[in-house]
């Protein structure tokens, strides 16, 4: 078939191919227009490993502390596995005064996102509709954090200390304009099929 036979196919069906062009891209802009509005809420932590032996007081060379700086790489990698823990997550929520939300085990543990990065840097995000509330989480899992660390570290004087930035709270907002040309696209590739299909089963017939 030459493209001269597509055009016909589609002038034939064209009310049809029309309205699942419209309507694809209404359905498109109203539900962008009509979403919620979500933020995010980001931060930084730093793990931070201090010595008790400072260089001035050492008669050999400590290599500007190398060894607590790999050391506190290793431990960010358990801290980024701890916001995976459905039983951490909860307790942060607890400490913030905020429901935990009833969802399964495997939802609560998606609850933050964190990604490490080398050597010891791990940036936290989560995201809801509550500004006040993805603060408030935020603030609660610095504080549970450190907590669990000196647990760890309760019978060691020089164990790992928590650094974090103060938050940055985003307002997600998709473009309107984007996804309204999306759903046009996809109402021009499905209307399309729609018009070869129709075509098609008028053949069988």
């Amino acid at each position: 078939m030459e493209l001269r036979d597509y055009i016909k196919i589609i002038g034939k069906n064209f009310w049809v191919f029309i309205i699942i062009v419209v309507l694809s891209t209404v359905f498109a802009f109203g539900f962008t227009k009509n979403r919620p509005t979500t933020y995010t809420s980001s931060t930084t932590f730093t793990v931070n490993k201090g010595s008790i032996l400072k260089q001035s007081q050492a008669n050999y060379y400590m290599f500007d502390n190398y060894y607590n700086v790999q050391s506190a790489g290793l431990f960010s990698q358990i801290v980024q596995l701890w916001f995976e823990s459905p039983a951490l997550v909860t307790e942060i929520y607890q400490n913030a005064g905020i429901t935990v939300p009833n969802v399964s085990q495997k939802e609560l543990g998606k609850t933050f996102k964190a990604v490490r990065d080398e050597p010891a840097i791990i940036n936290v995000s989560v995201s809801g509709s509550d500004k006040d509330q993805l603060q408030k989480l935020m603030d609660s899992a610095y504080t549970v954090l450190q907590a669990k660390t000196n647990e760890l570290g309760s019978n060691d004087t020089s164990f790992y200390q928590l650094a974090k930035f103060n938050p940055v709270v985003t307002k997600d907002q998709p473009s309107l304009l984007l996804n309204s040309a999306i759903g046009l696209l996809s109402g021009l590739i499905l209307g399309v099929l729609v018009a070869f299909a129709i075509e098609y089963f008028k053949e069988e017939k």
